[in-house]
């Protein structure tokens, strides 16, 4: 199939990073590659290009737009009609550091990126992440309706383990501990497996950030990860994907230090769940006065009348 589609993209100056647009789409085109069993040589031959000028496009430094095209074709992503479109929506972006992806595809986008990821930052105060959840972790009824018609190629980031995860960091706001995660017993169960996740040097590193810290929390899921060598930051909603590359991120780098400093390692935090006796006592009797963080060189306790999981 010949594509009619044509335009350029400027490239990163020296020093610069590359657009967010670029990074994002790059990094999708080689998780479609590899996802197909197809070689760098064998996508080059496809759009009659080099092996090294597939690599530039799938680390982010992209210059003619009908090279991506091309290659979505030579995938079979173009025998979806709104897959091609979306893509030159993404690649005409008129900011560059910034890309708002709602378009067809973009979860299998964030996916490709995950996946990449020489390292990353998972910052929430909402929901955990579906890569550290237990099965019966209940997730919201928006997110399941807006995901549950989405057609992916690109399976997401495999669940971590006590021996993977090295190169991860989850930094959980207190708020998400306290929002309602079903039964009592599966919240004990989740929480037992965040420290299972830490109990070797291998295992992501989980923080708790107070909320004394007076630390903004992101209003979505966020993602901070390194790919190939440069910085991209996601910010995850129910139905679409913020980015933000080079200069763009100096906020987001901002809030995460200022966590980060604030946060108590989850090994260190004594974690109280409520328990239902403790519940009707305060309905019946009025309600008790709740416990507040302590500072991080004590113990972290998030409720009253509740017995120690962690």
């Amino acid at each position: 199939m010949t594509t009619a589609f044509h335009g350029t993209i400027r490239p990163p100056r020296e020093g610069e990073a590359p657009a967010a647009a670029a990074l994002v789409v790059g990094a999708y085109l080689r998780a479609l590659r590899l996802s197909h069993g197809v070689t760098g040589s064998d996508a080059a031959w496809a759009i009659g290009s080099s092996a090294a000028k597939v690599s530039r496009l799938e680390t982010g430094r992209l210059h003619r737009m009908e090279d991506a095209i091309a290659l979505l074709e030579h995938y079979g992503i173009d025998d979806e009609p709104d897959v091609r479109p979306a893509l030159e929506h993404l690649l005409q972006t008129p900011h560059r550091n910034v890309l708002y992806d709602t378009v067809p595809g973009w979860l299998d986008r964030l996916h490709a990126c995950q996946r990449q990821a020489e390292s990353m930052v998972i910052y929430t105060a909402h929901t955990l992440p579906d890569i550290v959840r237990i099965p019966d972790y209940p997730v919201d009824a928006l997110t399941q309706r807006l995901r549950a018609d989405l057609h992916g190629h690109i399976p997401p980031r495999a669940p971590l383990t006590a021996g993977t995860g090295g190169d991860v960091t989850l930094l959980l706001d207190e708020m998400v501990l306290h929002r309602p995660l079903g039964h009592p017993d599966m919240r004990a169960d989740q929480l037992t497996h965040l420290q299972m996740l830490t109990s070797t040097e291998q295992g992501p590193r989980i923080l708790l950030v107070p909320r004394w810290a007076l630390v903004i929390p992101p209003s979505g899921l966020l993602h901070r990860m390194t790919l190939h060598g440069h910085e991209l930051v996601a910010e995850e909603w129910s139905g679409f994907v913020l980015y933000y590359t080079g200069d763009a991120v100096a906020h987001w780098q901002h809030r995460i230090r200022a966590a980060m400093a604030a946060a108590v390692p989850l090994g260190q935090a004594a974690v109280s769940l409520p328990d239902e006796r403790a519940q009707d006592k305060e309905r019946t009797d009025g309600p008790r006065p709740r416990t507040h963080l302590v500072r991080p060189e004590s113990r972290l306790s998030l409720a009253p009348g509740g017995e120690a999981v962690l």
